[in-house]
C-alpha cells in the first residue's frame, strides 16, 4: 500500500513574492549574500538532508522574511544609488563590467549609512559549516550491498581480424 502523502494547507503555502526585476536582484545581490546567509544555507541544508520540501517551510519564509527585510533597509537608506546601478544594469545586459560607478557609489552609501563591506569575489562561495538548531534527520541506514562481479574476459583471444576498433585513418 503506498504511504499517504499529506499536503500543506493552502494558508501555509501562501507567502508573497518579493517584487523586485532580475537586475534589482542582482544589483542587491552581494550584500544581500551576505546579509542573509544564514537563512539561505539553513534553508538549503534543510532541503539536502530532509528530501521533502514540506518539511522547509519555515526556513524558506525566514528567507523570503530576510529578503524582504534586505530590501526595505536598502530602500530607506539608498534608494537612490540603488535605482540608479540596477537601471544601468538592466539598460546593459546586466554586465557589472558596464556598471562600475554606480556601483562604487552603492556600494559606498551601503558602507556609510548601515557599514556592511561588500564581500569580495569568491566569499560567498567558500564552504562554511552551518550551526542549526533542528534535529538530525533520520537517515536510511541499511548496509549498502557489495557490487556484483564483473564477467572476466577469457585471456587467449584469437586477434582479430578487422583490426583493432581504437585504430582509425584522419
Amino acid at each position: 500500500m503506498p504511504e499517504v502523502v499529506v499536503l500543506p494547507e493552502k494558508e501555509e503555502l501562501n507567502v508573497p513574492d518579493v517584487p523586485l526585476t532580475s537586475s534589482a536582484l542582482k544589483a542587491g545581490a552581494f550584500h544581500y549574500g551576505r546579509q542573509c546567509d544564514r537563512e539561505n544555507k539553513e534553508f538549503m541544508l534543510c532541503k539536502d538532508e530532509e528530501k521533502d520540501p514540506r518539511k522547509c517551510l519555515e526556513e524558506g519564509r525566514k528567507v523570503t522574511a530576510c529578503a524582504f527585510n534586505f530590501f526595505n533597509q536598502i530602500r530607506a537608506h539608498c534608494n537612490e544609488s540603488f535605482t540608479e546601478y540596477w537601471t544601468c544594469l538592466d539598460h546593459n545586459r546586466q554586465e557589472y563590467r558596464r556598471c562600475r560607478s554606480s556601483q562604487q557609489q552603492f556600494d559606498k552609501c551601503v558602507f556609510d549609512n548601515m557599514g556592511w563591506v561588500r564581500p569580495e569575489l569568491g566569499d560567498l562561495g567558500k564552504v562554511t559549516v552551518v550551526k542549526t538548531e533542528r534535529p538530525l534527520p533520520k537517515f536510511d541506514l541499511r548496509p549498502i550491498p557489495p557490487p556484483e562481479p564483473q564477467p572476466v574476459p577469457p585471456a587467449n583471444l584469437p586477434a582479430s581480424k578487422t583490426g583493432s576498433k581504437f585504430f582509425f585513418f584522419w
